[in-house]
């Protein structure tokens, strides 16, 4: 019984400070959620929750906050419960507006999808695609801007897409990059994508006799585009949204923690590496989490969604969004595979 009642103060003072960013005490709690016990009651619980190391006391502040520890096993009980939480109809209009524009490619829905969460939850919101390893180049298709400028397309087997947007120097024509590109499609259609940074130096004699040496220029510049096409893709979207948080606001040594965070590829590539599935992680050093999810398209491939924020975030409606986006997401690709078996 004792455990139960303080789950349940727990879970108050933590729902109570993602929505407050307020810390809680006793008083509060009583009179807010008209609690059947006495308010030296709810101070012993927190006495208990305190010396479990589930909450603690900010500096000058009689209330109280929840701890790493606290928010973890929060978490471990919230899934435990299936307390589930309603996405509101707002963001499933919105996210439906998405998926009625039908010209459009995996990478702009998840992007869009992402700008959508960030905007709902005042978060920072990350996209990772797959892995080199699983995708072939499928083509090249360069689109002209105007007679010193054009972007070049690079698509994937599984609908990977990047662009790369080159300006010319004088002595190099919009024509001499739709040649190399021509070139590169009949060489190197069907190339796994990690293999296309040494196959395009092996390419370079061919292209200097058939084009010039004017062309090295253009050579290196997809040579860069795929080394970083080759490694997980990743975007970000709304970080600038943390900005206007509490905790950020108050103080700038959090908030740079978290923008190094999604600045530092390689370290948010690891943090969200070792999430599975749908899991969270949450720094012990830092104010920072991080909810994730995987969205399969087409069982074919998949891109990793995570939110990125303080620890004080509303974890029922960020994993609920989650849910709602991988589900409605997976459901629309299998059924547009259904439709062009049909066709």
């Amino acid at each position: 019984m004792e455990r139960v009642q303080n789950d349940q103060i727990l879970k108050l003072i933590v729902e109570d400070f993602i929505e407050t960013a307020e810390p809680v005490g006793s008083q509060t709690l009583l009179i807010k959620h008209n609690l059947p016990c006495s308010s030296a009651t709810i101070r012993n619980i927190m006495a208990s929750l305190e010396k479990e190391g589930l909450i603690e006391k900010p500096h000058q502040s009689a209330g109280r906050v929840p701890s790493a520890k606290g928010y973890k096993y929060y978490l471990q009980r919230l899934k435990e419960s299936n307390n589930t939480y309603e996405v509101d109809d707002e963001f499933k209009k919105e996210f439906s507006l998405i998926l009625n524009k039908r010209s459009k490619t995996v990478e702009d829905v998840m992007e869009k999808s992402c700008l959508i969460l960030s905007e709902m939850t005042n978060l920072a919101t990350v996209v990772l695609g797959p892995e080199a390893n699983q995708d072939d180049l499928a083509s090249i298709q360069v689109i002209p801007l105007s007679k010193k400028s054009l972007t070049a397309i690079i698509v994937t087997s599984r609908g990977y897409v990047e662009n790369k947007t080159f300006v010319l120097d004088s002595n190099t024509e919009v024509d001499d990059v739709k040649t190399v590109v021509e070139i590169l499609n009949k060489r190197l259609i069907g190339t796994p994508i990690e293999e296309i940074s040494s196959k395009l130096d092996s390419l370079k004699p061919l292209v200097t006799e058939m084009v010039g040496e004017r062309t090295n220029m253009i050579m290196e510049a997809f040579t860069e585009a795929f080394l970083k096409f080759a490694k997980k893709r990743f975007e970000t979207y709304g970080a600038g949204k943390l900005v206007e948080l509490p905790e950020y606001m108050n103080d700038k040594g959090k908030l740079k923690d978290v923008i190094d965070l999604l600045g530092n590829v390689d370290k948010l590539q690891e943090q969200i590496d070792d999430l599975d599935d749908v899991d969270i992680n949450l720094n012990d050093d830092s104010d920072t989490a991080i909810v994730t999810t995987n969205v399969n398209i087409n069982g074919k491939s998949t891109r990793r969604l995570a939110v990125v924020g303080p620890r004080r975030m509303n974890y029922r409606k960020i994993l609920a969004s989650l849910d709602y986006i991988a589900k409605t997401l997976e459901s629309y690709y299998a059924q547009e595979d259904l439709e062009d078996e049909d066709e």
